[in-house]
């Protein structure tokens, strides 16, 4: 930023306008980033089974590097949150924020709210004050650092305390929940997956990991039970029922039902959806509420945050883990199967070769 820029004239409105135009891309960022550190350490975590069978020195030194990830993911959390606001300023002082925030009681969501205040007060600063050639460097060091000592101290004697009390509430709810309200709770959470992994589902994420980092791992098992259940049932209707289907879809399908199981991403549905948006999306939905019911019903928990084959080391209960899956998949085919046998497709035909966009 030069001083010729900051001597023009500022239209601060369009600059805030730009600014705070899209939140949501800045949380995707820094969920982006921080799954890394998840997936990594929960599959190392997974290779520590082995000292079941065996006694070796190593596999508490594997135990010991995954810990690491999930020691830190929270803080690079906020730190890409800032990042994705304020660009390289960003980072340092997000991590700062991010970190504090997890050390001092209000954990995953403290990290949220600073990394966002963070980003934007530090682009503020460097946007907004006037400086000139001989002041822009030692502004341009000075104001993250003004800005993370702001916000921790924000932290401090404003957000952490209720944040802290608010976390030990719902833990202390979800400690006394019965099968019913667990089964309401999962279906609730089942809703999510309407959006196959985008904004809804998103911050339906960022309540499971607040949980996590709480000590409350129901969240995340209602989420491995239902993250899969689009896909696994949409590749399962093209698979039974051929006739309903493109050629493009029945490949994809045959291709990609392997992949569902191994990284249980929602995503993986997309190109079947964007084909039919509308019947895809119900049974979707239909299917992610029952098995979210049964994990919830039953108590379903993951005890590390990863999804996909390594998971299944992890759950409380394996029965319940694959009942639900099975039962939600069920669902979602059966219902796929039934509305385009009711409701035909326009304009169908099945010797068409390409799906919305191929991801294999």
């Amino acid at each position: 930023m030069t001083s010729e820029t900051h001597n023009e004239a500022i239209d601060y409105r369009a600059e805030l306008e730009d600014l705070f135009a899209s939140p949501f891309v800045h949380l995707k960022t820094g969920i982006s980033y921080m799954l890394p550190f998840i997936m990594i350490s929960g599959i190392l975590v997974m290779f520590t089974q082995f000292s079941q069978i065996s006694d070796a020195s190593m596999w508490k030194a594997v135990g010991e590097f995954a810990f690491i990830g999930l020691s830190f993911f929270v803080p690079f959390f906020g730190a890409f949150i800032s990042y994705s606001i304020a660009g390289k300023a960003g980072l340092a002082p997000g991590f700062v924020v991010a970190y504090y925030a997890n050390s001092n009681g209000s954990g995953y969501l403290g990290a949220l709210v600073g990394g966002y205040l963070v980003g934007y007060l530090t682009v503020i600063f460097l946007r907004f004050v006037r400086t000139n050639k001989y002041t822009e460097g030692i502004w341009g060091v000075f104001a993250p650092a003004l800005s993370t000592g702001i916000i921790c101290l924000l932290l401090h004697y404003v957000i952490n305390g209720p944040v802290a009390s608010f976390s030990e509430m719902i833990t202390a709810w979800v400690d006394g929940i019965d099968h019913s309200q667990g089964a309401l709770l999962g279906g609730i959470y089942g809703l999510s997956n309407v959006d196959f992994g985008g904004p809804i589902s998103k911050a339906f994420g960022v309540v499971t990991m607040a949980a996590y980092a709480s000590g409350i791992y129901i969240f995340h098992g209602l989420a491995i039970a239902i993250i899969a259940v689009p896909p696994i049932g949409l590749c399962l209707a093209a698979l039974l029922s051929p006739t309903l289907f493109t050629k493009g879809e029945r490949n994809y399908s045959r291709k990609t039902m392997p992949l569902c199981f191994i990284s249980g991403f929602t995503e993986l549905a997309l190109p079947l959806v964007f084909n039919d948006i509308i019947r895809c999306t119900i049974a979707s939905v239909a299917g992610s509420v029952v098995a979210g019911a049964v994990a919830g019903g039953f108590g379903l928990e993951l005890s590390v945050p990863i999804m996909g084959l390594p998971s299944w080391f992890f759950v409380n209960n394996v029965p319940v883990y694959a009942l639900s899956i099975a039962s939600g998949s069920i669902v979602t085919c059966v219902v796929m199967i039934l509305l385009r046998k009711l409701f035909p497709r326009k304009d169908f035909d099945p010797d068409d070769e390409e799906s919305a966009f191929d991801l294999i």
